[in-house]
Order: C-alpha cells, then structure tokens, then sequence
C-alpha cells in the first residue's frame, strides 16, 4: 500500500486508539475510588489495553503492519497507555518500574529501529497486572512468566515479524 495513504490511515487509527483509551481510563478512574475496584483493575486494564492494541488494525483495517510508521506509533501508543496506568494504579511501583523500562526500549527502537530492543526492553505490563490480579503480592512466579514472555517477545519481533528486514521505510 502506498505510504502516504498508509501514513495517514496509521496516524487516524492511532489517535482514535488513545482517545478511546482516554475516554476509559477516565471513566474508570472516576469509579476506581473502592477498594474492591482497584483490585478488579489488574484484571479490566489488560483486557481492555488488548482489546484497544488489537482495534486499531481490526476497525481501520490496516494493511500498513510493516510500515515503519505503523511499527513506530503502535509502540508509542502502547507506551502512552501504559503511562496512564501509573495514573489508575498509583501504588504499585513494581508496574512502574516495567513501565519506565518499556518505555526506555520503545526510545531505543524507535531511534535506531532496531526491534532487538524490543525483546531487551520486553513489554511486560498486561502480564503482570494479570499476575498481581491472580498472585496478588507474592512475587514467586514472576520470573517464570518474564522469562517466557522474553522467550515470547523474541519469538514476535526477531522470528516472526523480523522488523529489521521487514519494515518499510
């Protein structure tokens, strides 16, 4: 597809991506104040974090994945949402700390477009909201499921969709 009419259709899904996300998180924060909320919040924000990441493609049907603006801003999107949960989930610094991590390799490939950081830098948000919803503050597993989701991560970006070769520029 040509690139200016993907550029375009990348720019529009991604700012209806957030503002739905906005619009959420806002909503949810508003009824957020009950302790029995806060603790459904590790398991409503991965699934609706999906939900969002996977609408963008889905509604404004995009066939632009391996266009280096599609690659760029759904990161930078995803890193965005992930910012507003240090908004909803003010107490967890464990969440904030994979989030400033994430954030750092979303940096680092979006200036070099290298997507091993990608897989350095693994996005472990949406895992470990759902392993604080299951776990709650026992911490044994975790380095389980963070191996396996670098395990996943390489799987995704350096196997599968390859960026380094495969995006467009």
């Amino acid at each position: 597809m040509n690139e200016i009419i993907c550029e375009k259709i990348v720019i529009n899904s991604m700012i209806f991506r957030f503002t739905i996300t906005v619009i959420t998180f806002i909503i949810l924060y508003k009824i957020s104040d009950d302790d029995y909320i806060q603790k459904q919040l590790y398991l409503i924000l991965p699934i609706l974090l999906h939900l969002f990441d996977i609408l963008d493609t889905r509604i404004y049907n995009i066939r632009c994945c391996e266009h280096w603006i599609y690659q760029k801003l759904d990161k930078i999107t995803d890193i965005l949402s992930y910012i507003l949960l240090i908004f909803m989930i003010k107490n967890d610094k464990l969440l904030h700390l994979f989030i400033l991590y994430r954030l750092l390799g979303v940096i680092l490939f979006v200036k070099t477009k290298n997507s091993y950081y990608l897989v350095i830098f693994f996005d472990f948000i949406k895992e470990y909201l759902i392993y604080k919803y299951i776990f709650g503050n026992n911490y044994t597993f975790i380095y389980i499921c963070i191996v396996f989701k670098i395990i996943f991560e390489y799987l995704l970006h350096i196997i599968h969709n390859n960026y380094n070769k495969k995006i467009i520029i």
